[in-house]
């Protein structure tokens, strides 16, 4: 393996002399015949027909992050997916879990890439069928093979962008100890690591056993200690990243406060812009009772006047006079606590026979954090008037109020003032009111712990008087996940409490009153929860109103297994060589959600702050056969050293889709010495997971293109909106006929001009569809691989690869979005006669009473398509300096690895165009991770290293990218990011043979993360801000490809006995 001593230097396979364990076993085991990650093929060379990149174990001690996915990420063939920096996480479903760690290559989707150990496959986390990378045993880990080019033929589904295969160390002697501490300039984010190796030869040598150990804590980290996420809390021109103010909050809805008293009351306001402060708008108190308006960037509010309490990063005005306010609590790096253990033997029963086991055993643990769950909005309270004491101006505000023309006597009905009138001034006086408020002082939390384990036993061995080779094994591993999240409130008693007289305070309740209390628990609330005083909450009422959500999820994978390798026969070229195997594997989940969280369970109550789903459950099994043939065609010609074809077949059987048949042919022309020509193609299918089957219903709210029913929509061409010239009154006729399903007043209240402009937000509830169907691919690969002819010192060990890909991705599972689910009803071209009785629109429900966007109903489908291109290049050279006549000892290294994309197109529909993504921030369509499309990345290494001393120094470049709206829009004033370059320093001293100290600086220069997603051109009239962001978390999940960590230290020590 062409391995630089400068540490984490990369090598494609393709140009390895040797692998590391040749290098460290003697120049003889490189004669023997090995199986490289792509083919099931033993040959007696490293080179593989299909783009590969190895990277040794060094890339993952040399960093001041245990995570393998964070040093993985540095490769340009991934896309961050999960990394530890989205630690605002915390709704955990059948298809998510908050704290995991995921890989994605090329950026296609973490389930469209395979995760192996030691050539089989790991035990994946949940319905997905993503593999948790935290439950990889890293300290057992020798080396990652990556192949880029697609290997469902050889691996079976998953593997359409290719597979990441980590191998394990075997036949360990001795013992090896490792140990790493890190800590961030600023003093937070603390991590150790220890671990160790330890095996020993037994039975003179016919067998072997070994266990690995490892133990890693993590501290987290919060964005409020650095500077860069403090500038942007303080920034005018940012809005604040807290959806809900601190404040409390009256939201008038359909009942309107007088004129006369708002303008009273903001007497002090701009009154030539603003003549007349609005009635429909949400008004905040401050702790004093006064009111004050334009909080949380309202922009259409009269600016942030009135507020008298604290400036600073928690809250502060922006350039328009509205006030922003951040979540302090945010975590920039999740804490975690991991421990795995591994432990491998191997026992020759005869010269011909092998006993084999492994098992790997994880245990870790993670909290994310988010805002506190509010009550507020759809999980607000209607305040009776009635024995609750406001603040003189909210008094007065409330005494005024007139229902606003068009409001429906539903809307009424749930104010509990059905008597109110449009035509008479203050016939809402007495109607209850809706509040929005902060229950509790703690944040949201869910601390997951997850248990991961796998068993393996088999046999291994040769067929006497041949070269061929066999294994038999049977594998079976779980995972297991707790989820438990608190903070939460329960709606319901949250309700019952705030709306008893005096605003709980002395409250006394016990349930099943019909039966005077039989069974029942008695709760109390001493304080109250008078959002006006200043009396601390109880720890009762705190009881009373909130809830631990729990939920568990487990995966169980079986798998058997058998292959056998060999020559066949000779062939003028060389020996026809063939492999050939079986398997049966079946994967059984389930997520068992809390009840009150439970989609179809839970309707008197429910959670405020998370999303129902649903208890989802299902198996997989399939049974597979495979074979492969290496062809030698050509040898020993003129230009032609060596042609052979790889070929390659997979027929799989599915329990849930049928059969799928997926096949290779690869070519590899060994033209001379140090020229290699290599390619093929790849014929590979996506068979469905668990959950695009059988996930249960499960809602998000999610931001949309828009409300097609809106009158005022100009961007959608199939809306009730300027936007359609076509039948845009049939749209609309379509919407009122919806809306009035229940309520014949509802789209009078919608048109009427409280609702009219819709929302740009929207509840959707995704189920599975056991009628999907594999997605597929096809991939074409062509490359070249050159090795210096000249013996000279500065040019013999210098090596080349560049290959260039293109991956056809058809009939793409995706759910569909909230914009998809409205066009199928509403588009001619999905539903020409605009019934609303058709399917489609019995998936698009609007709220009775208001006619807003209810709930969006959507399916996993394939209606999707996906193509990408693009060219990889690795470039390595090394020189030995007392070689080349330097006069100095060691050796200097130079390791570069280099993608170019060349287009990443996709489309989530048969009637929309594939739009090219290439160049932006990316997308999430289809299941891309949209951790950047970059038009091109780097990762270089230099190194100098001698048999005492390494220093090494890596440099990462990302270049300026446009943002994901230029795709659609070009001439959009979204600014994207700007160029980007993080350098990390590390190096060893070899304080004896047996022991050496490592140390580091990842982020050498402190680099501040770009600001990225900003408006070039604000429009200051439409109330527009700059922006923008630094990507962390859940903000945009692009900025993962940024450090936002800053400067960070480790060191670290290794002995070996």
């Amino acid at each position: 393996m062409w391995l630089l001593s400068g540490g984490a230097c990369l090598a494609s396979a393709t140009t390895m002399a040797a692998p590391a364990q040749a290098q460290q076993d003697g120049a003889g085991e490189q004669d023997q015949a090995i199986v490289i990650t792509g083919s099931r093929i033993a040959r007696r060379d490293y080179q593989a027909n299909s783009p590969i990149v190895t990277v040794g174990s060094d890339i993952l001690e040399t960093s001041s992050s245990s995570a393998i996915e964070q040093n993985l990420n540095k490769l340009p063939q991934f896309t961050p997916a999960q990394t530890p920096q989205l630690g605002g996480d915390i709704q955990a479903t059948a298809t998510n879990t908050p704290g995991a760690a995921s890989i994605s290559l090329r950026g296609l989707g973490a389930n469209r890439n395979l995760v192996l150990l030691d050539g089989r496959r790991a035990t994946p986390g949940n319905a997905n069928m993503v593999v948790d990378i935290n439950s990889i045993p890293s300290a057992a880990i020798e080396r990652v093979e990556v192949i880029t080019g697609g290997a469902s033929a050889t691996y079976g589904a998953d593997a359409v962008a290719g597979v990441t295969n980590f191998i394990l160390k075997k036949n360990f002697q001795g013992l090896e100890l490792d140990g790493r501490i890190g800590i961030s300039q600023r003093g937070d984010g603390q991590e150790y690591t220890i671990g160790g190796i330890m095996g020993t030869d037994f039975a003179d040598g016919r067998g072997n056993i070994s266990m690995a150990f490892e133990t890693n804590d993590r501290s987290a980290a919060k964005r409020i200690n650095r500077p860069w996420f403090r500038d942007l809390y303080l920034d005018p021109e940012v809005s604040g990243n807290q959806t809900f103010s601190d404040s409390p909050s009256y939201v008038p809805g359909v009942n309107r406060p007088s004129q006369g008293v708002m303008n009273t009351i903001f007497a002090g306001r701009d009154a030539t812009a603003f003549p007349n402060y609005p009635t429909n708008g949400t008004v905040w108190f401050n702790t004093d009772g006064t009111a004050f308006g334009g909080s949380n960037n309202f922009a259409t509010r009269a600016g942030a006047y009135r507020y008298n309490g604290d400036i600073g990063p928690g809250m502060h005005p922006n350039s328009r006079g509205f006030l922003s306010e951040n979540f302090l609590d945010d975590q920039l790096v999740l804490p975690l606590k991991r421990y795995n253990i591994y432990a491998r033997g191997n026992y020759e029963i005869t010269d011909w026979v092998s006993l084999v086991a492994r098992g790997y055993f994880n245990k870790s643990s993670t909290l994310t954090v988010q805002q506190r769950a509010v009550a507020g909005n759809g999980w607000s309270a209607n305040i009776p008037i009635a024995d609750h004491e406001v603040p003189d101006e909210l008094a007065a505000m409330l005494a005024s109020r007139t229902p606003a023309a068009g409001t429906s006597a539903l809307a009424l009905a749930n104010l509990n003032c059905p008597g109110a009138s449009a035509a008479v001034p203050g016939s809402a006086a007495n109607c209850d009111w809706q509040l929005n408020m902060y229950p509790l002082d703690t944040p949201r939390t869910v601390a997951a712990d997850v248990f991961t384990y796998q068993m393996l036993v088999g046999l291994e061995g040769k067929v006497p008087g041949t070269d061929w080779t066999w294994d038999v094994s049977g594998s079976q591993g779980e995972s297991e996940t707790s989820f438990m999240s608190s903070g939460f409130v329960s709606l319901e008693r949250y309700r019952t409490v705030i709306r008893a007289p005096n605003w709980g305070a002395g409250f006394v309740a016990q349930g099943n009153q019909i039966q005077g209390g039989f069974g029942a628990s008695q709760v109390t609330c001493t304080s109250g929860l008078n959002p006006f005083d200043d009396v601390a909450t109880s720890q009762d009422c705190v009881d009373a109103i909130s809830t631990d959500v729990k939920a568990r999820s487990l995966m169980q994978q079986t798998n058997w297994e058998a292959n056998a390798q060999g020559s066949l026969f000779a062939l003028p070229a060389g020996d026809l060589r063939a492999a050939l195997g079986a398997s049966y594997r079946r994967n059984s989940f389930s997520f068992t959600n809390d009840t009150l969280s439970t989609q179809g369970k839970s309707f008197l109550d429910q959670v405020a702050g998370l999303y129902p789903s649903g208890n989802s459950k299902g198996t997989i099994s399939v049974t597979e056969l495979y074979g492969e043939l290496l062809v030698p065609l050509l040898a020993d010609l003129p230009l032609v050293k060596k042609l052979e074809l790889e070929l390659g077949a997979r027929t799989s059987d599915y329990s849930t889709t049928g059969n799928s048949f997926t096949w290779k042919a690869l070519a590899d022309w060994q033209v001379t010495d140090w020229l290699r020509i290599r390619g093929g193609y790849n014929k590979a299918e996506r068979a469905p997971n668990i959950a695009e089957l059988f996930q249960a219903p499960q809602q998000s709210f999610v931001g949309i293109r828009g409300d097609v029913c809106s009158s005022t929509q100009l961007s959608i061409p199939y809306s009730a909106g300027p936007g359609n010239t076509t039948n845009r009154a049939d749209v609309r006729a379509l919407c009122e006929t919806l809306m009035n399903a229940i309520d014949p007043t509802t789209s009078g209240q919608f048109y009427s001009g409280t609702q009219a402009s819709g929302s740009t937000t929207g509840f959707v509830t995704s189920i599975g569809n056991p009628n999907i169907q594999p997605e597929r691919v096809k991939t074409w690969t062509v490359g070249t691989v050159l090795a210096s002819p000249s013996q000279a010192p500065w040019l013999r060990n210098l090596r080349l690869a560049v290959d260039y890909y293109n991956i056809k991705i058809d009939d793409a599972i995706g759910a569909e979005t909230g914009d998809f689910i409205q066009q199928k009803c509403f588009d001619i071209a999905y539903n020409p006669t605009l019934d609303p009785n058709s399917v489609a629109c019995k998936a698009v429900v609007r709220n009775v009473g208001i006619g807003t966007i209810g709930n969006l109903t959507g399916q996993y489908q394939n209606f999707g398509r996906i193509r990408t291109s693009g060219v990889d290049a690795q470039f390595d050279w090394s020189l030995d300096l007392e070689d080349a006549g330097v006069g100095l000892p060691g050796r200097f290294g130079l390791s570069s690895v280099f993608s170019y994309l060349i287009n990443l197109k996709t489309a989530d529909s048969p009637a929309n165009a594939l739009v090219d993504y290439a160049g932006t921030l990316g997308t999430t369509q289809n299941g891309l991770n949209n951790g950047g499309a970059y038009r091109w990345k780097l990762f270089n290494t230099v190194s100098y290293g001698t048999d005492t001393v390494r220093l090494a120094l890596q440099w990462q470049h990302l270049p300026a990218t446009k943002a994901t709206a230029y795709a659609t829009d070009p001439t959009t004033r979204t600014f994207g990011a700007p160029a980007y370059d993080l350098f990390n320093l590390n190096g060893s001293v070899s304080v004896t043979r047996n022991a050496t100290i490592r140390f580091g600086i990842d982020n050498l220069f402190d680099k501040t993360p770009p600001l990225i997603n900003y408006n070039t051109a604000p429009i200051t009239a439409n109330g527009e801000l700059r922006g923008g962001g630094y990507g962390a978390g859940s903000a945009a999940a692009a900025g993962q490809s940024y450090d936002i960590n800053g400067r960070r230290f480790f060191i670290g020590a290794n002995f070996k006995l």
